[in-house]
């Protein structure tokens, strides 16, 4: 009987009864999976422990960024007032300046009327008083002849100057008709009812005889010693004109 030779170290042992095609592979059972479950549920959550780990930074980096949004937000909101101040503060002033050149328009135009008036009204005086002279030649003839002797003690010569003053000049309105105070006195005594007295007005300054008329556009003397002398005048035209025609 011959003995069994040892395998050679090229040689590969099977098993005559297992097939590599149905071998089964080993698998977990149900208490081994049971044990890693609970395994992975003690093992602490990732994401929660950064967090906690980092809660101090990331609350600090929050409160950075509120804050520099809250001053960019106070820059930007002060930039924009700003703005609009000054745009308000400009149609205020160009509101001012018109305002302003209109009042001076205004102004301009009230002194170019008022200049215009002042230009007629010595216009008028100008064209006025020509026009009196024959009616002053007139009022001192009526003069002399009181002064003739066809005026009497009853009645105020300075009065009736200035009565025969308004009725020839035809002179209306308000007027103001200074005399001496021994005139006034005259008057008063001699014809206290006469409604020329409410016009007449003592002047300190006067002397005995004179009468000025204040109207609305000049002045007028019609007093004794004014008459005399335009009379005087007329008299003496009159006569130069009787020497030169003789």
């Amino acid at each position: 009987m011959s003995t069994p030779k040892p395998p050679m170290s090229s040689t590969v042992l099977r098993q005559p009864s297992q097939n590599l095609g149905t071998r089964r592979l080993p698998v977990l059972d149900g208490n081994v999976r049971t044990k890693m479950s609970l395994d992975e549920e003690r093992q602490p959550d990732v994401k929660a422990t950064l967090r906690d780990t980092f809660a101090l930074e990331l609350a600090e980096v929050e409160r950075e960024s509120r804050d520099k949004g809250l001053t960019q937000g106070l820059l930007e909101g002060g930039k924009q007032a700003r703005a609009q101040l000054t745009e308000a503060l400009a149609k205020q002033e160009q509101q001012w300046l018109k305002k302003e050149a209109s009042l001076r328009a205004s102004l301009e135009t009230e002194r170019l009327q008022l200049a215009q008036l002042v230009e007629a009204l010595s216009l008028q005086q100008k064209q006025l008083m020509p026009a009196m002279e024959p009616l002053v030649g007139r009022l001192a003839l009526a003069v002399v002849t009181r002064l003739l002797g066809q005026h009497t003690d009853t009645r105020s010569l300075v009065a009736d100057l200035a009565r025969q003053a308004i009725e020839e000049y035809q002179l209306t309105g308000p007027m103001r008709i200074r005399v001496a105070r021994a005139d006034y006195e005259t008057l008063l005594r001699l014809a206290p009812d006469d409604a020329l007295l409410t016009s007449l007005q003592v002047d300190p300054q006067a002397s005995a005889g004179s009468c000025l008329i204040d109207f609305e556009v000049g002045q007028l003397d019609v007093g004794v010693q004014t008459q005399l002398a335009k009379a005087a005048s007329v008299l003496t035209e009159q006569g130069d004109e009787c020497v030169a025609r003789a």
